[in-house]
């Protein structure tokens, strides 16, 4: 009788479950409601993953020949012995609960050929080979650091016509390489972000990150790591919300796996990590409140005894980010909240605390730059101040005052919601050895821009609404504000009322803070005002039909503009020429804004006869219009084009516009090029 081993490879599985629960609040009534109206509840969520990986094993055999032609052996009884180089026996148990941190081995029958019991019981039939398999499980500790030989024998009792006996077999010996052991680390993000349920519109879910490192903190490498993840499972929704969830695709190191639920790391080197990331999706906003993780193993290769899983553990994610430090690798870093403390789980399998500098922040407008300082740090940083835009002013290129431009993953815009339904929004910045000193966006509003808006028929829209999205406007300077299609329908509010956003009606008791007359527009206030709630005022579009407006604004300098007043008489008729500024040569087609302010005239254009094509222009000397005479310039909704250069000293400029004074007084014209 002999032992012989053999050198196996086996799949070891471990049971991963990731369980969350997400707070949400939705509208118990209709989309929009008050906070009065809603409902909030949490869903409990479970997610299970399987980890496997290959791992060193052993198969010890053990032939029995009973030769004997009519006797049988009885009580047969066989005790492996493991013993280490200096033959000192070892601890190795078939208990796979053992929780004796000096076990080495973990054994178990594999197979039993013509023996039924090797516990004391077994019998062997005359003239029969007994063959007996165990499958051995080094634990961790049977070679921590290096190539480590073991000894493995048996003991065998059995009983010969009513006689027992004991033999010592000889052992075999094995080499334990060093295995691995690895910490997994999961991040999950606090708020993620579906369909709003108090907004009429339906928004579009925003994916978020399921994030994972895995560390082999082990000697040993980690062989064909994989694990395979099942798609979100809600298991406990009370409320019954109509709430799904689902993971869209994953990542290695930062490269696409494709859409498959199952991530192949490969070989994990010792002291090396890799990371994951899951793109998943919900369809309502809410919070992850609660996030944890946990692990079992199956007891086929020895459960926890032989286990090479150190820990799970769970945290909540603040941003994908990336340590951008001289000998750091470009992928992507996790950057969480552990309790009060901030720390970034680098993919190099490290993690360090942050210096969270957002209490000694401050935004600073200088020279139309916008800059986040505060106080010079060394070391990573981390900072969330307050957004004034709302999110509306996106960020791009921000730059250090030492002229480094951060990456894009390092600055972001962040939103949660509050109590009362609102949004606070926030700007975010990561950094390293940081000068506390940052351009995050120069504003520009010196610059004509032109939008699309699109309407549906019969809605009323405030001014806000119709504004252009990330344009900076300045307060108290006026713009050119034009809503270019036949369709609308301009409204204003009568009185001292003013247009209510939230219900679209006109009602006092509303702040005024900008102008709006003669498609000059003059804010208040600075800063990005579409969609600003709280910028109200008298104006407000009434939709004819479904359709896009074409729009344009762009700022008037008044300080460098061209004026003239002219005195004029009630029921007298003026040319354009007569009301432009003298001694001032006008650019062929060059496009100037004139606005005229003073007493009470109307402007006026000569109407055209279609049917016989015949045109008709206004007679400076007759101040009648007359026909067949050519135009020379274009003038429409203060938008003056002339179409040769010419100066205003002359009669020169013809066209079909004049204006009728119903007053005596003052006329002043002021022309701005554009």
């Amino acid at each position: 009788m002999n032992i012989s081993l053999k050198y196996r490879q086996k799949h070891q599985y471990v049971i991963l479950m990731l369980l969350f629960f997400l707070f949400t609040c939705v509208s118990a009534f209709s989309k929009q409601a008050s906070a009065q109206d809603y409902i909030c509840a949490e869903v409990k969520i479970v997610i299970e993953q399987k980890l496997s990986l290959e791992r060193q094993a052993f198969d010890a055999r053990m032939i029995i020949n009973n030769g004997l032609t009519d006797m049988m052996l009885e009580n047969i009884r066989v005790d492996l012995i493991f013993t280490d180089k200096n033959s000192q026996q070892v601890i190795a148990t078939q208990d796979s609960n053992n929780e004796d941190e000096n076990v080495k081995f973990f054994y178990t029958i594999d197979s039993l050929d013509n023996i039924d019991s090797i516990d004391g019981d077994g019998k062997i039939a005359p003239k029969t080979n007994a063959d007996i398999h165990w499958l051995i499980i080094p634990a961790y500790g049977a070679a921590s650091y290096e190539d480590t030989f073991y000894n493995i024998g048996a003991k065998i009792s059995y009983t010969l016509n009513g006689k027992e006996t004991v033999v010592d077999v000889s052992p075999d010996y094995v080499m334990v390489r060093p295995q691995p052991l690895l910490t997994l680390d999961y991040f999950m993000p606090i708020d993620v972000y579906g369909d709003d349920p108090f907004t009429d519109e339906v928004e579009p879910s925003i994916p978020f990150t399921l994030g994972l490192r895995i560390k082999n903190e082990g000697y040993g490498t980690s062989y064909n790591t994989i694990i395979e993840s099942a798609q979100p499972k809600i298991v406990e929704n009370k409320q019954k919300l109509l709430i799904e969830f689902a993971i869209l695709s994953s990542h290695i190191n930062d490269k696409s796996s494709s859409k498959s639920l199952l991530l192949d790391f490969g070989n994990i080197e010792s002291q090396q990590s890799k990371v994951a990331r899951w793109d998943m999706i919900t369809s309502l906003s809410g919070k992850f409140v609660e996030f944890d993780a946990t692990f079992t193993h199956t007891d086929t290769l020895g459960g926890a005894v032989t286990s090479l899983l150190k820990a799970v553990n769970s945290h909540q994610l603040i941003q994908n980010v990336r340590v951008d430090a001289d000998n750091r690798d470009k992928l992507i870093d996790f950057l969480a909240l552990d309790g009060d403390v901030i720390r970034v789980y680098e993919s190099e399998g490290f993690h360090t605390e942050v210096s969270d500098q957002s209490a000694n922040a401050e935004l600073r407008r200088i020279d139309r730059k916008t800059k986040l300082i505060f106080p010079e740090t060394k070391g990573l940083v981390y900072v969330k101040i307050t957004d004034p835009s709302s999110g509306k002013q996106k960020l791009n290129n921000v730059i250090r005052s030492d002229g480094k431009v951060l990456p894009t993953e390092n600055v972001w815009q962040s939103k949660t919601r509050n109590e009362d339904l609102s949004w606070s929004y926030f700007i975010n910045l990561f950094d390293n050895d940081s000068t506390g000193n940052y351009s995050l966006y120069e504003n520009r509003p010196n610059e004509m821009q032109t939008y699309n808006i699109n309407v549906q028929k019969g809605n009323n829209y405030s001014l806000n609404e119709l504004l252009p999205e990330n344009y900076y406007f300045e307060a108290n300077k006026p713009y050119l504000l034009k809503f270019i299609v036949d369709s609308k329908v301009n409204r204003t509010c009568s009185g001292k009322k003013n247009f209510d956003n939230e219900t679209k009606r006109c009602q006092n008791d509303i702040d005024k803070n900008y102008d709006y007359n003669f498609e000059i527009f003059t804010p208040l206030k600075s800063g990005i005002l579409h969609n600003d709630l709280t910028f109200t005022g008298s104006f407000y579009l009434k939709a004819k039909k479904s359709e896009t407006i074409n729009a344009i604004v762009t700022p008037l300098d008044i300080n460098n503009s061209l004026t003239k007043t002219t005195t004029v008489l009630k029921g007298s008729r003026y040319s354009l020429n007569e009301l432009l500024p003298t001694n001032y040569i006008f650019e062929a087609n060059k496009s100037y804004f004139i606005y005229f302010s003073g007493v009470v005239a109307n402007s006026r254009y000569c109407s055209n006869n279609k049917i016989f094509d015949i045109k008709k222009i206004f007679d400076i000397k007759s101040k009648t219009c007359i026909a067949n005479a050519d135009s020379n310039y274009i003038f429409k909704s203060n938008i003056f084009t002339p179409l040769d250069t010419n100066d205003t000293n002359n009669d020169a400029f013809k066209g079909n516009f004049y204006l009728s004074a119903s007053q005596d007084g003052d006329i002043k014209a002021i022309v701005i090029p554009l």
